[in-house]
């Protein structure tokens, strides 16, 4: 997926901080950057993966995107489906209802999702009957064609969540993400809390509602395995910030920063008989409250010089269409993945 697709989302200087407040009078004495300065273009029809470590702020950075946490500022642009470009972290309550039409999530847990107290007809029908785009037969029709769409059958319709596996639960969620004709997803780890068999199942049914419906996904996982599947292009945080972006062949095989690389090296052969010594990275995550000075992965780097420890690198285009944050970039001779 290259520059010649036009831009469905453009995010400019997102943050999202959340303060630190401490006494009686509750004063802010601090903040935990969860997302910090994040600059990042997704196309059209496109998979942009974005991976890292448990508590980075990729799902922070999702939710963001739809409001759904309200950011500390920056700007995220939408090209909706009449072409216009909106900024929707500017977008009033009524205006901003009418843009969700076209921009949805899929959660990581299928369960707590959805509501239990809710037929699967009820979960799907909410969003057509909500945001008064169908009622009566026409109701009726489009929420049997999202749930046969998704892999499930109309016997399902008159029955509750938790008569069905996890991913049929997910499957579920999709429906209902699809029901108002998006043309933007964000799958906040959709597949993390499914059995391997079924992950691929869940992925699969993604690629091919991409391809009928022309969807453009941000896809968060930690799974490197999956993101290196489904992705087009990806994005790699480290402590709020994004460390390195590039497409995914040209990545996964030469990454570009030392976080990168250790991702990689950490993930273990697929083989147990070509397993080597696992790589363990060294050291903790840095703390979002009081990141290290200078390049926040510095404490963590065997590359690490002086000047990683004072000067904080910008995220620069190193190659075409490749971009890092690392003082290093192109001079540093990392590994890519190993070979299974």
């Amino acid at each position: 997926m290259s520059r010649s697709h036009p831009a469905i989302l453009e995010i400019d200087h997102l943050k999202k901080y959340y303060p630190i407040q401490k006494g009686f009078l509750r004063r802010t004495v601090g903040h935990v950057k969860a997302v910090d300065d994040i600059r990042l273009t997704i196309h059209e029809g496109e998979t942009f993966g974005l991976v890292g470590e448990s508590g980075c702020g990729k799902s922070t950075l999702g939710r963001c995107l739809i409001r759904a946490v309200e950011p500390s500022s920056g700007q995220v642009a939408f090209t909706d489906r009449s072409g216009e470009r909106l900024n929707v972290l500017s977008l009033d309550n009524k205006k901003l209802k009418k843009l969700r039409q076209e921009m949805q999530m899929v959660f990581q847990d299928p369960f707590s999702s959805l509501n239990p107290r809710m037929t699967v007809f009820n979960i799907v029908a909410e969003p057509l009957v909500c945001n008064g785009i169908a009622r009566g037969a026409e109701l009726v029709r489009r929420v049997t064609d999202l749930v046969e769409r998704v892999g499930l059958e109309r016997s399902h319709l008159n029955r509750y969540p938790h008569a069905f596996s996890g991913g049929q639960r997910q499957r579920i969620g999709i429906a209902r993400a699809l029901a108002t004709n998006p043309r933007f997803i964000v799958c906040d780890e959709a597949v993390s809390a499914l059995d391997v068999s079924v992950q691929a199942q869940i992925i699969n049914l993604l690629q091919d509602l991409q391809r009928s419906l022309g969807l453009s996904y941000l896809f968060i996982s930690h799974d490197l395995s999956v993101i290196e599947h489904i992705s087009h292009r990806v994005g790699v945080m480290y402590v709020g910030k994004m460390a390195e972006i590039g497409e995914t062949e040209a990545l996964f095989a030469k990454p570009l920063h030392p976080y990168t690389e250790a991702l990689l090296l950490s993930k273990p052969a697929a083989d147990p008989a070509k397993r080597k010594e696992r790589y363990v990275l060294s050291g903790e995550v840095a703390n979002p409250a009081s990141p290290p000075s200078g390049c926040a992965f510095h404490p963590r780097c065997p590359y690490a010089t002086e000047r990683c420890k004072t000067d904080t690198p910008a995220l620069v285009e190193v190659e075409p269409d490749r971009y890092s944050a690392c003082h290093y970039a192109g001079e540093l001779q990392l590994q890519g993945k190993r070979q299974s």
